[in-house]
C-alpha cells in the first residue's frame, strides 16, 4: 500500500512538473556573434522560472549542447560528437524530386507554423552592437541610417531596445554581437508542432 502511495505522489509530481513546464511560459536567448572570420550563434532557453536550462551553440571553433536542471548538468555533447551525430542524419540522400513535388504542401506547412510561432513568441529584449562598413563611405552612411531607423522602429514593439550601430568608413566589414530574449507559451504550440510534423513527414 505504501509502494502505490509513493507512486502515485511521484506520478503526480511528474504530471504537475509537465503541465507546469507548458503551462510556464519558456523564456529563449539568442544570441548572434561575428567578429572577422569568427562566427558564432547561441541558443538557451529557461524553464519553469530557472529550475531548467539548456544552451545549444555554433561556432567555427565549437559546437556545443548542454541541459542544465537546478544546477547539475545532466546532457552535455560537444565537438565531434555532435558533428558525428549530423554526419549519421547526412547519409541518407535527399528525394529531391520527391521534395519539389510537394513543394507548396511543405511551404504551406511552415507558413501555418510560422504564424502560430509569431502569435504566441513576445520579444522581451533586444539589444547588442553592429558595426558595418561598405566600399563606398556614402553607401555606409545610407546603410547605418537604415539600421538607426529600423532600430527606432523596433524599440517601438520590444520593451527594452539597446541597439548601437557603428559606421566604419575606413574598411569593408560587417560585425555584430546581438542579442534577442523571447518568451513562449509551449501550452499554445504544442498541438500546432505535432501537426507540423506530421505534415511534413508525410511528404519526406
Amino acid at each position: 500500500m505504501e509502494m502505490l502511495l509513493i507512486l502515485a505522489v511521484v506520478l503526480a509530481f511528474i504530471l504537475a512538473l509537465i503541465a507546469a513546464t507548458l503551462i510556464i511560459p519558456v523564456d529563449i536567448s539568442l544570441r548572434l556573434f561575428k567578429e572577422g572570420p569568427l562566427a558564432e550563434v547561441r541558443m538557451s532557453f529557461v524553464l519553469l522560472r530557472g529550475m531548467a536550462s539548456g544552451r545549444l551553440g555554433f561556432s567555427s571553433e565549437k559546437r556545443e549542447f548542454r541541459l542544465r536542471v537546478l544546477g547539475g548538468t545532466i546532457t552535455k555533447k560537444e565537438g565531434t560528437t555532435i558533428q558525428k551525430d549530423l554526419t549519421k542524419k547526412e547519409e541518407k540522400p535527399t528525394d529531391w524530386e520527391k521534395l519539389v513535388v510537394n513543394a507548396n504542401e511543405l511551404y504551406d506547412a511552415g507558413k501555418d507554423f510560422a504564424v502560430v510561432l509569431t502569435k504566441n513568441i513576445s520579444m522581451k529584449r533586444l539589444e547588442g552592437k553592429v558595426k558595418v562598413g561598405l566600399s563606398d563611405p556614402y553607401q555606409t552612411g545610407v546603410l547605418t541610417g537604415f539600421l538607426y531607423a529600423g532600430s527606432g522602429i523596433a524599440n517601438a514593439f520590444v520593451p527594452v531596445t539597446r541597439l548601437e550601430i557603428v559606421p566604419s568608413f575606413e574598411e569593408e566589414q560587417m560585425d555584430a554581437d546581438i542579442e534577442i530574449v523571447l518568451s513562449l507559451s509551449l501550452f499554445k504550440i504544442v498541438i500546432p508542432t505535432i501537426r507540423f510534423f506530421r505534415r511534413v513527414k508525410k511528404i519526406f
